[in-house]
């Protein structure tokens, strides 16, 4: 038995940049890497954003589709807490994909997200807090998935959710959210830690943090995937290889992709030579092909009466020798607060729409609102305002419009 996992490929991160196929090689190496599997495992954030460009979902699928081709002798038995008939059976020729759908994926339950329609194309499962079991040589396999969900309510929808281990089987256990001490953002708490994962579990996977990590945990292995390319990148990433991983088990093995950049990190305190500084450090670095990335941190506090330094000079006079992304984590005298919201959205890096989730919930911290604020951002975005101004003033109970075209 082996079991290819891999995870965060960001499907479409800076699509029309430079960078614009490192996703899509990397995607395409993990389906070569894991073409010996019998099953293989994504735990969110395949794409970047909830709804892809065309090309993007296109250029997925196609890859995707390699695994069909490869035989396979994993047989389907079961999907359990899921209608088997939302599952295409498609998805069951050649070596199974599992996967649930990440932070970058999630929409409102009356959307489909991005990896849902992979599966209604027949190229995957998709799982929310629902269990798919094979069977490989004779061995039940039980996977085990929770899709990503706002982490606020993340302890209140595995709690309900309450999986439990099939017995005389393999049982893999997967969820993609930030859970203590694994956090990928303080910008919002996680309402998990990981003592929170029930036990006798075989091996427990973490989607969402883009670093990976192997250790054991309550009698099995816990898995944090990390992923196939760097994004928002933090200093741990800079001293790992990007991996795929294969499971036999027992044993994971982590096998590092070859087609990646190498990645320098350095962080650097505001000063009057920081520029200076900053060349002289890019300097230092030898020629890689395909070109590196160099990601600087520049911190410390600036003056009301000073300007904040552009750098954007220097990434230009070093553009032929490394992708260089500058990011200033500089403090203003009397704007802290809101320059430690903007930084943490920043290094986040989500969507437009997330952004003004972030804000929408903020700012209706105090409003006694039953519905999830979730759902209200999807009907603002399509440009239901007086149907949501209506429900918050008291005007409205529901989330039905006058056509009745939304369940409540």
């Amino acid at each position: 038995m082996l079991i290819g996992i891999f995870s965060d490929c960001h499907c479409g991160y800076k699509y029309g940049d430079e960078r614009w196929k490192d996703s899509f090689i990397a995607l395409n190496e993990a389906i070569d890497k894991t073409s010996d599997c019998d099953l293989i495992i994504i735990p969110g954030d395949l794409f970047d954003i909830r709804v892809p460009k065309p090309e993007v979902f296109a250029k997925v699928a196609k890859i995707l589709s390699k695994a069909q081709a490869t035989p396979s002798r994993t047989k389907f038995l079961e999907i359990i807490n899921k209608e088997k008939v939302e599952m295409s059976p498609l998805a069951l020729r050649g070596t199974p994909i599992v996967a649930i759908h990440g932070t970058h994926e999630k929409r409102s339950k009356q959307l489909i997200n991005p990896i849902q329609a992979l599966e209604h194309a027949g190229l995957l499962i998709h799982l929310h807090c629902a269990t798919a079991v094979f069977e490989i040589e004779g061995k039940k396999v039980a996977i085990h998935g929770m899709s990503g969900v706002p982490d606020r309510y993340a302890k209140d929808v595995f709690d309900q959710w309450n999986p439990k281990p099939i017995p005389d089987a393999l049982n893999i256990l997967m969820i993609h959210q930030s859970i203590t001490p694994y956090i990928y953002s303080p910008l919002e708490p996680p309402s998990m830690k990981i003592e929170d994962l029930p036990k006798d579990f075989d091996l427990y996977i973490l989607g969402h943090m883009h670093w990976h990590e192997t250790r054991m945990f309550k009698d099995g292995q816990l898995l944090v995937a990390g992923s196939t390319i760097p994004t928002s990148i933090h200093r741990i990433e800079s001293e790992q290889e990007k991996c795929i991983h294969k499971y036999d088990g027992k044993n994971i093995e982590s096998i590092p992709l070859k087609d990646q950049r190498k990645i320098f990190w350095r962080e650097f305190e505001f000063n009057p030579n920081i520029k200076e500084n900053i060349e002289t450090f890019i300097t230092t670095i030898s020629p890689f092909k395909p070109k590196p990335i160099i990601n600087i941190k520049v911190k410390g506090l600036i003056k009301t009466d000073q300007l904040a330094p552009s750098f954007s000079n220097i990434e230009e006079k070093f553009i032929d020798k490394a992708i260089i992304n500058i990011n200033k984590n500089l403090e203003v005298e009397g704007f802290k607060e809101q320059i430690e919201m903007l930084q943490l959205l920043k290094e986040q890096r989500l969507p437009p729409e997330e952004h003004g989730l972030k804000i929408l919930q903020e700012n209706l911290k105090q409003a006694n609102c039953g519905i999830k604020i979730g759902e209200i951002f999807e009907f603002l975005v399509d440009g239901d305002v007086n149907l949501i101004f209506d429900v918050l003033t008291g005007k409205q109970t529901t989330l039905k419009s006058g056509l009745d075209k939304w369940p409540s």
